[in-house]
């Protein structure tokens, strides 16, 4: 995106669109960047006499949707996630959190500075390397999440605010004992069988099939055996790393870049190290000599000061991230040396020296290669502007692709047949797509004998494509899948043969044999399997869900059958095993919090519906479509 915002930002109508953005967010109001206020501005919501500001609400959103894009492959964008429900999931998540805060304003249940403050002070992720609250790195973190100071001490406070009200009343829930016991009886109950497995393969007697049941079996199943859509597509690409390759920079160019970029290419020394931190001179000069005398770090920082290695362990650090006064004796030690005891106003310090990363700083002639690489490149997809520029404005004059690529000079490429998952008529992946398969998925948006727009592929180029033709989904010819035909025919008559016989072990045994006398023949092989619980402990590969739950419908000496894997599996149940809950206290003790922190949850969801009720909640859904409509333009 912002290759083509470069691109098109010199034209006069996008520049004349970006002032009236510009008075647009002047109207809207720098307050909406504070979070919820109190009367004025606009709003996507109102709670009570709250008000969810467009920016605050829009910024909750775009967080949701970082946070879940690594799920999705990293392809999930704003449209998706309005598609999938998370815009309104985080709204009813903030209305929820402003109904919750009126109502304890309401209730006077008021949040002291102090306790705000002790809150952000004990957040890990402020803490500095000596193990306290860094206010240049809250600081810091805020700014780089697009949070001011003011709205997250105001978010901190109405969260525990919202903490406090609603604890008050879920504190006390607890899960009732007869609760505990039955679901864990329920839960831990275990099941002994014995097992046979069917395989498909090991059916026999599998007879050449006839051309009629072939085309029998092809007409069956038409769906397997018909080709998917395959578009024919002509494109033109704009790389950057192409352009570059022809690109030239001046020796002189490059030595006053190299002057001017100096200092990136000086390397800090860095040392990974560890820290203990003692509070008593005495105990900080015994412990630096049981360390000189060859004792463990970790352990002493253990013993003398309390410290675990998530604590001492303070990773490569430079000269700066240090206080002065410790700087200078780390950074003198030889690797493998502990400092001496060093105070500072948070006590004593010792310090272990575990690996050293020398710095130093590259020549002319080191640098040379990477400055030249860069340059050409930032040249190139300068130079690409004004091309894709050219090029459109060919197509405009009523050029063809290849007529303006050609003007251009510019490689025009063909694919005889692509489908969906980018694969070609062979089944392979095409390769070398420019934008992968944003590429596809514009091929497929776009109509036959239609160029596409001029599109990004990635952040080192463009491309453009047309769709000569669409090959529309068709059934392939008998004859050329009459080999799949065959393999697919053969597999299903060993698949019935295997539940035919899988099937009479099961009616012999739930006739009243045993699975070893009607099991007599190889390769079948009794086995019995480890004890099986409902939530599949126990029974790994052999087992699927739909086995487990009829296993735990059985009564002693019966059998159940399922298809699992390439084959049908018996089991027969030999035993139950029902737990006895006062036997394991500790089991018993964590499943009753687990359902006592559920009750909780659940009387905490109905306070909030209840307090949103009394508060007054308007959603202003317009506003919400033309927030998310007008950002995703």
């Amino acid at each position: 995106m912002l290759l083509l915002m470069r691109k098109r930002i010199g034209k006069i109508v996008v520049k004349f669109f970006v002032f009236l953005l510009v008075l647009g967010f002047g109207a809207w109001g720098i307050q909406d960047m504070l979070g919820y206020q109190v009367g004025g501005g606009g709003a996507v919501a109102e709670v009570g006499d709250m008000r969810l500001g467009p920016n605050q609400f829009y910024r909750e959103v775009n967080q949701e949707v970082a946070r879940m894009r690594p799920l999705f492959g990293g392809r999930l964008d704003m449209e998706q996630a309005q598609k999938l429900g998370l815009v309104d999931m985080v709204l009813n998540r903030q209305l929820d959190s402003m109904a919750t805060s009126v109502t304890a304003n309401e209730l006077g249940v008021a949040i002291s500075d102090g306790l705000v403050r002790a809150e952000i002070q004990a957040e890990p992720m402020f803490k500095g390397l000596a193990g306290d609250f860094d206010a240049q790195r809250f600081r810091s973190l805020l700014n780089s999440n697009g949070l001011t100071e003011g709205s997250y001490v105001q978010n901190v406070r109405a969260e525990l605010a919202s903490r406090q009200l609603l604890g008050s009343v879920s504190a006390g829930i607890v899960a009732p004992r007869v609760w505990v016991n039955a679901i864990y009886k329920f839960r831990e109950e275990k099941r002994n069988t014995d097992t046979v497995f069917v395989a498909d393969k090991d059916s026999g007697g599998i007879t050449e099939p006839t051309n009629s049941q072939l085309r029998a079996h092809f007409n069956t199943n038409e769906a397997a055996y018909t080709a998917p859509e395959y578009r024919a597509v002509t494109y033109v690409p704009l790389d950057a790393h192409e352009v570059a390759k022809e690109i030239s920079i001046a020796e002189e160019t490059l030595r006053e870049a190299f002057d001017q970029r100096a200092d990136e290419f000086i390397t800090e020394e860095k040392r990974k190290i560890r820290q203990m931190i003692v509070a008593d001179e005495s105990k900080a000069k015994s412990a630096h000599k049981r360390l000189t005398e060859g004792a463990d770090f970790l352990v002493v920082a253990k013993e003398v000061a309390g410290q675990d290695a998530s604590a001492v362990e303070l990773g490569k650090v430079s000269k700066e991230d240090l206080l002065p006064e410790l700087s200078g004796a780390v950074f003198d030690a030889a690797k493998g040396k502990v400092t001496e005891p060093a105070k500072t106003a948070l006590g004593w310090h010792i310090f272990e020296i575990n690996d050293i990363t020398l710095g130093g700083s590259m020549s002319f002639a080191e640098a040379k290669v990477q400055l030249k690489k860069e340059m050409s490149r930032e040249k190139a997809i300068d130079g690409l502007y004004e091309l894709s520029n050219k090029f459109e404005d060919a197509l405009g004059g009523g050029s063809s692709l290849e007529e303006a690529a050609g003007v251009l000079n510019l490689k025009v490429r063909k694919l005889v047949a692509i489908d969906r998952k980018g694969l070609d008529r062979a089944g392979k992946v095409v390769e070398a797509l420019p934008g992968g398969q944003t590429f596809v998925a514009l091929a497929f948006s776009t109509e036959e004998t239609t160029e596409s727009s001029m599109t990004e592929a990635g952040d080192s180029g463009f491309y453009i494509l047309r769709v000569d033709k669409v090959m529309k989904p068709v059934l392939r010819p008998f004859e050329e899948v009459r080999a799949k035909v065959d393999d697919a025919w053969k597999a299903e008559q060993r698949r019935a043969q295997a539940e035919t016989r899988a099937k009479a072990i099961l009616d012999a045994v739930n006739g009243g044999k045993t699975l070893a006398n009607v099991v007599t023949t190889q390769p079948l092989k009794p086995k019995a399997s480890n004890p099986l619980m409902r939530d599949g402990r126990g029974g790994g590969a052999d087992f699927d869900a739909a086995l487990i739950t009829d296993v735990f419908k059985l009564t002693v000496g019966k059998a159940a059958m399922g298809r699992v894997g390439d084959g049908y599996r018996i089991a027969v149940l030999k035993s139950t095993e029902v737990p006895d809950p006062a036997v394991d206290k500790k089991g018993t003790d964590e499943l009753a919090k687990t359902l006592s922190r559920s009750l909780q949850g659940d009387i905490s969801s109905q306070l909030r519906t209840a307090f949103r009720g009394a508060a007054g909640v308007t959603v202003y859904r317009q506003a919400i479509d033309a927030l998310f409509g007008a950002r995703n333009q």
